[in-house]
């Protein structure tokens, strides 16, 4: 007998549910593709390519994409609430906190018309989660732990008040009562954050879940740590005893958590050698773990893990004067986090990318006798500020270590490392959408962080050619080449060191292997004159002036130029782009490129589709240099997106650059290197020759327009009108081989 078409579906979906619980993914792509052949179904279709692209691709950008777009469509109430529920899930995973919790929201409504309290508790619990994560990760402030506690226990009293008792209420009990522990623990309410701890131990001895008591004998020891002293025997015992039962699971990802745990209480107990043991353990088993996290826990809370313990055994280091020690570990938590960051939009690329760091002793033997490296950690970082403290004790993140900025000067026989007593979280920037804010170029400004930040390590300069300057969190946002020395003169000058940028000693000093002969063909220019809300006057006029002095091919217009670009790029030696460019700070492998007429270049599709053979890539667009920088240093963008393409040397943008200033610079860099200057000489010296550029020259080069109403120069023709570091000061050099210097 044939089963009805509907009861079939409804049979599929239930089957598709059940294998994803079990982790069989396989088993659901083939229940997918069976249910496919029923048109009834065509939206749970689309709803289970988002669970896929969530849960076996961890593509959560993909995910949320197709939740969106499914979202707009006509959707029955039950299915609706799913969709929101994953919708908010993928938003929680990339760190989009308020998303989610928006679309966790929107479902209650939903729920309360369909009577399906489970589910009311659920989306509770996920407001909750993303608001106490969200403060976990330093994005959210204090007033985040007090709407979690009310999500937790209105969430807890809905459940009271469900009459009939099943194993699915244990289960959602137990883990409120910890999410609830969890955050007493935060707000240093230990006793009560004890209280719920126990309360989940007891639910997990009844449903027989020994894992579920190992993870809560982990959290009662972070609350018997925080108690004080007095407490931390309890504390040890209680991680212990989380240790050896989450090892019988051989689940890495919280073996690594209590790992840290451990190695932070023998840190406040003043047991450095134990310590150190813990961290470089923890640490053992993060870099064993690649891209493609799996469970909601490792998703939405290791990231913080790995800042954390990197961060803290640094410190550690430190404190024992290991001074090697703590610059590997920094390569290392540089290396990780980039990684990390990346796995949350793409597994492949994360594992291709994965490369490993250099030692001190490695690094020291590649550096040149004339260079000087100055690789920046910063610790500590917050992205919000508290407006209250909930409690006089005052919130306080768990494992967050404090704020510091380390400088790690580095020479071919030495090495030297400064704290530099300035908090990260006085750098971070105020908003997001104009990152290089004004007030970094302010002469007092420059001038304090040029005391702060290459003072103590400014009499190894003398005698250096080159300077490679390594920035690490909201130090990305300095334009270091404009900060002022006691003499009055910028970092930038005649006779001084040409400055470039790295992602990492690693990746600026390992040995490169090109897999192809060295492009053809000269160069490479595209160019296209935004004609929307951002016009560009003169990006066209520079991509066919940069092609004629280089003997290249431009491409300029409104006409598409994508798929010629990608066609041809990898015959060239040097490619340009001028035009318009739009940094992303939420999403960053989507900020883009405008190439021509409603069309862009996004980072993710260069890391994707682009493949290089060239010399140099310089991006003279709108804050195309620009990358998120969140704990950790994630550092995602435009910038990483071509480096990975192939790029060794790349010249970018900080800030919004004026036009005119870009062409006269962009002229002379490439009669530089045409006349075989290196990239960092021929850079610094059109950015020198820029700034000493008078009235009179410049309108002799770009012509004789009236520029004075437009921008408030004066009328002398011998005034200096880029003097100011606004003009040439965005310009960078980035390296990923130190010969490019």
């Amino acid at each position: 007998m044939t089963m009805p078409r509907k009861t079939e579906g409804q049979a599929l979906i239930d089957a598709f549910f059940a294998a994803l619980k079990l982790r069989r993914l396989k088993e659901c792509e083939a229940i997918l593709t069976r249910l496919r052949t029923l048109a009834l179904y065509a939206p749970w279709c689309t709803y289970f390519d988002g669970v896929l692209a969530s849960e076996r691709d961890n593509d959560w950008a993909e995910a949320e994409r197709i939740f969106r777009g499914l979202l707009q469509t006509d959707l029955s109430p039950s299915l609706r609430g799913r969709v929101l529920m994953a919708l908010g899930n993928v938003c929680k995973y990339q760190g989009h906190w308020e998303e989610a919790i928006r679309a966790y929201e929107s479902t209650l409504p939903l729920f309360t018309r369909l009577e399906r309290p489970l589910d009311r508790v659920r989306a509770w619990k996920q407001i909750a989660i993303a608001h106490h994560q969200g403060y976990t990760h330093g994005d959210l402030g204090s007033e985040a732990l007090l709407r979690a506690q009310e999500h937790c226990r209105r969430a807890l009293e809905l459940l009271d008040a469900i009459e009939e008792p099943s194993t699915d209420i244990a289960w959602l009990e137990g883990s409120l009562w910890n999410k609830l522990g969890l955050i007493y623990r935060d707000v240093g309410r230990w006793d009560e954050a004890i209280r719920c701890y126990r309360k989940d131990l007891a639910i997990c001895r009844s449903l027989d879940d020994r894992f579920g008591v190992g993870l809560s004998y982990g959290n009662l020891g972070e609350v018997y740590q925080k108690r004080g002293r007095d407490s931390w025997p309890q504390a040890l015992e209680a991680y212990h005893k989380a240790l050896a039962i989450i090892r019988e699971f051989d689940d890495h990802y919280e073996e690594t958590e209590v790992l840290a745990n451990l190695g932070f209480l023998h840190q406040e107990m003043g047991a450095t050698d134990t310590a150190l043991a813990y961290y470089e353990q923890a640490i053992a088993l993060i870099e064993d773990l690649r891209a493609g996290l799996s469970s909601e826990k490792a998703r939405a809370g290791f990231f913080a893990t790995i800042a954390d313990t990197y961060a803290n055994a640094v410190l550690l280091c430190l404190q024992m004067n290991e001074d090697e020690r703590a610059f590997d570990l920094v390569e290392q938590a540089r290396s990780r986090a980039f990684l990390d960051a990346l796995s949350a939009r793409s597994t492949e690329l994360a594992r291709e990318m994965a490369t490993p760091t250099l030692s001190l002793e490695e690094v020291q033997a590649a550096l040149p006798d004339d260079a000087l490296l100055l690789e920046y950690f910063t610790t500590g970082l917050v992205e919000t500020e508290d407006a209250h403290r909930p409690t006089a004790h005052g919130p306080e993140r768990h494992r967050f270590p404090p704020p510091r900025t380390l400088l790690f000067a580095v020479t071919s026989d030495a090495i030297q490392v400064h704290d530099l007593s300035l908090t990260p979280n006085a750098l971070r920037p105020r908003q997001l959408d104009s990152v290089v804010e004004r007030h970094f170029l302010r002469r007092r400004t420059r001038r304090a962080l040029y005391e702060r930040l290459v003072g103590p390590v400014e009499h190894l300069l003398p005698g250096k050619q080159r300077l490679y300057l390594v920035p690490h969190g909201p130090l990305h946002y300095v334009p270091f080449q404009a900060l002022l020395a006691p003499d009055g003169e910028t970092l930038l000058r005649e006779g001084g060191p040409r400055l470039s940028y790295a992602p990492s000693a690693t990746l600026l000093l390992s040995p490169r292997f090109r897999e192809t002969a060295r492009a053809p063909c000269s160069c490479l220019a595209l160019g296209y004159d935004t004609r929307g809300r951002v016009r560009t006057h003169f990006a066209e006029q520079e991509a066919d002036t940069v092609a004629r002095l280089t003997a290249g091919q431009a491409l300029t217009g409104p006409g598409p130029k994508k798929k010629i670009f990608f066609e041809r790029a990898d015959d060239y030696r040097l490619v340009h782009l001028s035009c318009h460019g739009e940094f992303d700070p939420q999403k960053p492998l989507s900020s883009s490129l405008h190439l021509g007429a409603n069309e862009s270049l996004t980072a993710l599709e260069v890391m994707e589709r682009l493949r290089l053979r060239c010399d140099l890539v310089t991006l003279s667009a709108c804050e195309s240099g620009l990358s998120r920088v969140r704990r950790g240093d994630e550092l995602v963008g435009l910038v990483r997106a071509f480096l990975h393409a192939g790029a060794p040397a790349m010249v970018v943008t900080l800030w919004r650059v004026d036009e005119r200033s870009t062409l006269i610079v962009m002229k002379r860099f490439y009669r530089e290197i045409q006349a075989g200057t290196s990239f960092g000489e021929a850079l610094q010296q059109a950015q020198l020759y820029l700034r000493n550029l008078t009235l009179a020259k410049a309108r002799e080069r770009l012509g004789n327009e009236d520029w004075r109403l437009e921008v408030g120069w004066s009328e002398l023709d011998d005034e200096r009108i880029f003097a100011d570091p606004f003009h040439w000061a965005p310009f960078i050099l980035i390296l990923t081989e130190s010969s490019a210097s």
